[in-house]
C-alpha cells in the first residue's frame, strides 16, 4: 500500500466526483446541460442530509452571485460560437458547486484546549495543540485573543505547539483546527476578561457593562478611562487574581449513531460555486485552463489573505488531483510513479490564466471561529470542475467520442478519447 494518507477531504473529493459522474451521465442521457441538474438540486436551508442534519445553506446564494458577477450564461454562448467556427481547437465549460461538513467524522475528535497567560507588562502567550503547517493557524489564533481581549496584536505571542503544555489534542486536520484551537483561546481570553472587568470596575467605580477594552486602552461608555491596558493589568496582578486560565471546547449538538448513521455530525457546512473555461488542442491532446471562477462561502473571513491563499491553493490542487496525478502499478502491484520524475503535480503553470475568487457576503450564524468559516479543504473539490471542462471540450469536437469517467484527464487519455481510441491503453 501507498506510504502516505489522504491530504485535503479524506473521501469527500471522491465522493463528489462519482455524485458529477452520474448528473453529467444522466444530462447526456437526457439531452440537457449538466449546469440545469445541478441548479435544481442545490440544497436550500431547512433541506435534510442522509443522515439527518438539517442544512443551513448558501449554496443558492452562491450559484446566484456567480451566475450575476461571472455572466456564465453569457460565456456558455461564447464558447458554443466559439467552437462552430474552429474545427481543431475547442473550448469547455463546466460549473462545480460544493458542499462540505466542517468536523472530524469521528465524534470524540472534535474537542481541543489553550492556556492563556497575561504577563504583568500587559503581554499575552497562547499555547494551543494546533500545528502550524504554512496555512496561517498561529496568525488567526493570534486575532482571536487580541479580539477578544481588546488589545493590539503585537501585545499577543503564540507558543510553539508542545504537548508537555496542551494534552491529548485532536490531529490538525478535516479542516476544524482553526474553529477547535481558535473557540478554546476565545473561552479562556472571555474568563481572564470577566477577571479583568471586575478589577477595573472596582478600579473606576462603575459597572462593569459600561467597560470596554479597545485598543490597549480600557474605555468607559465610549470615553477612554484615566486606565490603561498595561496600568490595569498590573493592578489586577496586585490584587492577587489570576491571570492565567486553562480552557477547554467542543462543539455543542456534535453527535452521530454509528448503527443508525444518523445525527448531527459537522458544526456546519460550507458551500461554494466555481466556473471553469478550457482551451483544448485536439491536435496534440494539450489544454490550457482559461479561467476559473469562484464564489466561495467563507463566512465572515477574519483573514482574507489568508483565505484567499488557501481558496487558490486547494484549487488548483484539486485540478492536479483530477487532470495529472495519475497512479501507476505494475504487475507485481509495485507503485511506478513514486517519484516526481513520473508523477506528475500542478506547478505554476497550471495556474489558470485567470483565476479569480470571490467571498460570498453572508451574515448566517455558525459555530466557526468569529463565524470565519473553515478553508482547508472545501475549495480542493472545485478542481473538479477542470475535469468536466475538458470532457466537455473532447465531446465538442467528438459527438461521438466514449468518455469513460475516469480521472485524472492526463494528456494521453485525452488524445485517445478525441480519436475513438481509449479503450485501446
Amino acid at each position: 500500500m501507498p506510504p502516505n494518507t489522504a491530504f485535503r477531504g479524506f473521501g469527500g473529493p471522491q465522493g463528489m466526483f462519482v455524485i458529477e459522474t452520474a448528473i453529467v451521465h444522466a444530462a447526456e442521457a437526457l439531452g440537457i446541460a449538466p449546469h440545469v441538474i445541478q441548479h435544481k438540486n442545490l440544497l436550500k436551508t431547512g433541506d435534510e442530509f442522509p443522515y439527518g442534519q438539517k442544512v443551513v445553506s448558501e449554496a443558492i446564494e452562491c450559484w446566484t452571485e456567480a451566475e450575476t458577477q461571472f455572466n456564465f450564461q453569457e460565456k456558455i454562448k461564447s464558447i458554443e460560437a466559439f467552437n462552430n467556427k474552429n474545427q481543431l481547437i475547442k473550448k469547455g465549460f463546466a460549473i462545480m458547486p460544493i458542499c462540505f461538513g466542517i468536523s472530524f467524522t469521528k465524534t470524540m475528535l472534535n474537542q481541543a484546549r489553550s492556556l492563556v497567560h497575561v504577563y504583568t507588562d500587559g503581554s499575552v502567550l497562547i499555547t494551543t495543540g494546533a500545528v502550524e503547517m504554512g496555512q496561517g493557524v498561529n496568525t488567526k489564533m493570534v486575532q482571536v485573543a487580541a479580539k477578544t481581549l481588546g488589545v493590539d496584536e503585537s501585545f499577543v505571542k503564540i507558543n510553539s505547539t508542545n504537548t508537555f503544555r496542551i494534552a491529548n489534542t485532536s490531529p490538525t486536520a478535516a479542516s476544524a483546527t482553526a474553529d477547535l484551537n481558535g473557540k478554546a483561546v476565545e473561552i479562556a481570553c472571555h474568563k481572564i476578561k470577566e477577571r479583568l472587568l471586575i478589577s477595573a470596575a472596582e478600579d473606576l467605580g462603575v459597572s462593569e457593562s459600561d467597560i470596554a477594552f479597545v485598543k490597549n486602552e480600557i474605555y468607559i461608555n465610549g470615553e477612554k478611562s484615566k486606565l490603561s491596558w498595561k496600568d490595569l493589568i498590573f493592578a489586577t496582578y496586585a490584587k492577587r487574581v489570576s491571570l492565567s486560565e486553562h480552557a477547554h471546547y467542543t462543539p455543542p449538538d456534535i453527535h452521530f449513531d454509528t448503527n443508525t448513521e444518523k445525527g448531527h455530525p459537522f458544526a456546519y457546512h460550507v458551500f461554494g460555486t466555481s466556473i471553469f473555461e478550457i482551451t483544448l488542442d485536439c491536435i496534440r491532446g494539450r489544454y490550457t485552463v482559461d479561467s476559473a471562477q469562484v464564489i466561495h462561502d467563507a463566512g465572515q473571513t477574519m483573514n482574507e489573505r489568508i483565505d484567499m491563499g488557501q481558496c487558490e491553493g486547494a484549487l488548483v490542487q484539486g485540478m492536479g488531483w483530477m487532470t495529472m496525478e495519475e497512479l501507476i502499478y505494475d504487475k507485481e502491484g509495485r507503485l511506478r510513479s513514486n517519484a516526481l520524475s513520473t508523477y506528475k503535480v500542478p506547478d505554476i503553470y497550471s495556474v489558470p490564466k485567470d483565476l479569480d475568487i470571490r467571498f460570498l457576503k453572508t451574515e448566517k450564524t455558525n459555530l466557526a471561529i468569529l463565524q470565519s468559516k473553515a478553508v482547508g479543504e472545501p475549495p480542493l473539490m472545485y478542481g473538479i470542475g477542470a475535469y468536466f471542462a475538458i470532457r466537455n471540450a473532447i465531446k465538442a469536437f467528438n459527438p461521438k467520442a466514449l468518455v469513460p469517467f475516469d480521472a485524472p484527464a492526463t494528456h494521453e487519455k485525452i488524445l485517445l478519447a478525441l480519436y475513438g481510441k481509449y479503450g485501446e491503453i
